[in-house]
């Protein structure tokens, strides 16, 4: 060796002995910055400082600086534990820019899980056979050659694992769902919660995960609730007395249903008399959702306030056939009598002063309704279509802000009054009034609140000062 050589060698070294050590300093600092702003590569910065270099730096000091022979089982074993660390940092890197689940970050890919793992076997088994074949000089052939010859042994053994595996690589291609679908196979339905080599897991309306395997799938017709368009349409079936007319319980039905949160406005809800029974007429209400998985929660929220509202309207549902009823002997509300209604009426100071016969005539046009949990008995920019006294429950008084959040003005409870744009003729409401515990009401229809304003100037004149304070409370909820 000459002492060029010799220089070159030492050069050499003292480069590795003082550029990997500033090297691990500068990503030192790296990572903690990287930690400071909460980056998701800082794991990926550890594995390289403190499981990459070390190997790659006593190696190259092995081969350069002492002169060790390539094919000498020390370097050998220093090569397999770079290539070892190599691989587990390949796999960490994958695992950060690629989601075979939800999207944490919005630069990562998402890959369907059977891809995902395919990908991270790809890296492991590509850097195995590297370290193999050049570091250990394994002839590959030979391995290959016995696979070949085992894999018909293993294909027999495990044809139907082998079918999941090619019907799950099948799904990927023609992508009939993805993770957060709502599917339908066979009987089962459910949200797609993972797609992997074998099966496919989803999760029912009932919070159960069932385990479809990949082979089951290809047999079976797919009904996919969410592919390229949320909406789905949900179909309900109701029994209506023939006394009612159809155009009203259409009307009636169809409000109930946009009143419901979940329920699409467009397309509007539909409902149509589907058939005549014995004692009553089926209709069919239609209407869709975007959200398959609050469906049984949209359900019950329109049933509850369907049945308040047919009783607001005095609907008839009728029983059973087989059922012998009279309607004189149905149980009635003893709040709905005239003699109670009398008898509330006088108790509310805001009518304690009216005659009995007045008192009488207004009962006359007074009903007793009741209102489920989140009902609005008034809207904001509509006009009132009666005067509401509140009995029992809580109703919320509400106006859009400037931002278009719901701005709380009042909390109505039992004695309190709504709807007084009513003693206003033409002049919208300017609140909303939502139920927020089940309500009780009395409802007095606008022809006698004229009637009062006309014949009792002081009950007018109240009622003038009660809807200017309320106004102003609207004025400073405002501010």
């Amino acid at each position: 060796m000459t002492a060029l050589d010799n220089t070159t060698t030492v050069l050499q070294g003292l480069a590795i002995i003082l550029g990997f050590p500033l090297l691990v300093i500068g990503l030192g600092e790296l990572i903690e910055r990287s930690k400071r702003d909460h980056n998701p590569f800082t794991q990926v910065l550890t594995v390289i400082r403190n499981l990459l270099f070390p190997p790659l730096a006593l190696w190259l000091l092995l081969r350069q600086f002492f002169q060790v022979a390539e094919d000498g089982i020390a370097l050998r074993v220093v090569g397999s534990l770079f290539w070892v660390a190599l691989i587990y940092l390949l796999l960490l890197f994958l695992n950060t820019t690629l989601t075979a689940g939800k999207q944490q970050k919005s630069w990562q890919l998402h890959l369907p899980n059977l891809l995902f793992q395919l990908l991270r076997a790809l890296v492991v088994l590509g850097v195995l056979a590297y370290v193999l074949g050049n570091i250990w000089q394994v002839d590959l052939t030979k391995i290959m050659g016995a696979l070949g010859i085992g894999s018909l042994v293993i294909a027999l053994a495990l044809q139907d694992t082998l079918s999941n595996l090619v019907s799950g690589f099948l799904l990927i291609i023609e992508s009939p769902f993805t993770v957060g679908d709502w599917i339908k196979v066979g009987e089962l339905e459910g949200e797609v919660i993972e797609i992997n080599w074998r099966a496919v897991r989803i999760k029912t309306l009932d919070k159960d995960i069932i385990i479809i395997p990949n082979g089951n799938l290809g047999k079976e017709n797919i009904c996919n609730y969410t592919l390229h368009d949320p909406l789905h349409v949900v179909r309900m079936y109701m029994p209506i007395s023939y006394a009612e007319h159809p155009d009203r319980v259409i009307q009636v039905l169809q409000d109930v249903a946009l009143s419901v949160d979940g329920i699409e406005s467009q397309p509007l809800p539909d409902i149509d008399p589907q058939e005549y029974k014995n004692s009553y007429i089926e209709y069919e209400i239609r209407f869709c959702i975007s959200d398959y998985a609050r469906l049984e929660e949209i359900k019950g929220d329109f049933f509850r306030r369907a049945y308040y509202a047919i009783h607001r309207h005095q609907f008839n549902i009728p029983f059973p056939d087989k059922v012998e009823y009279q309607i004189s002997n149905l149980p009635q509300d003893p709040e709905a009598t005239a003699e109670r209604l009398t008898e509330i009426l006088r108790s509310l100071p805001l009518f304690s002063r009216l005659d009995a016969r007045t008192l009488l005539e207004l009962k006359q046009h007074a009903t007793l309704e009741r209102f489920a949990v989140g009902e609005r008995i008034i809207d904001a920019g509509t006009l009132n279509q009666a005067f509401y006294i509140l009995l029992s429950g809580q109703v919320m008084l509400s106006l859009v802000g400037s931002r278009g959040e719901a701005q709380e003005i009042a909390h109505l409870t039992e004695g309190d009054f709504l709807g007084e744009m009513v003693f206003l003729p033409g002049e919208a409401s300017p609140v909303y009034g939502t139920v927020t515990e089940t309500a009780k009401v009395i409802r007095i229809a606008p022809g006698a609140i004229v009637h009062l304003i006309q014949h009792h100037p002081k009950f007018a004149v109240e009622m003038s000062q009660f809807i200017e304070e309320r106004k102003k409370w609207i004025r400073l909820a405002h501010r």
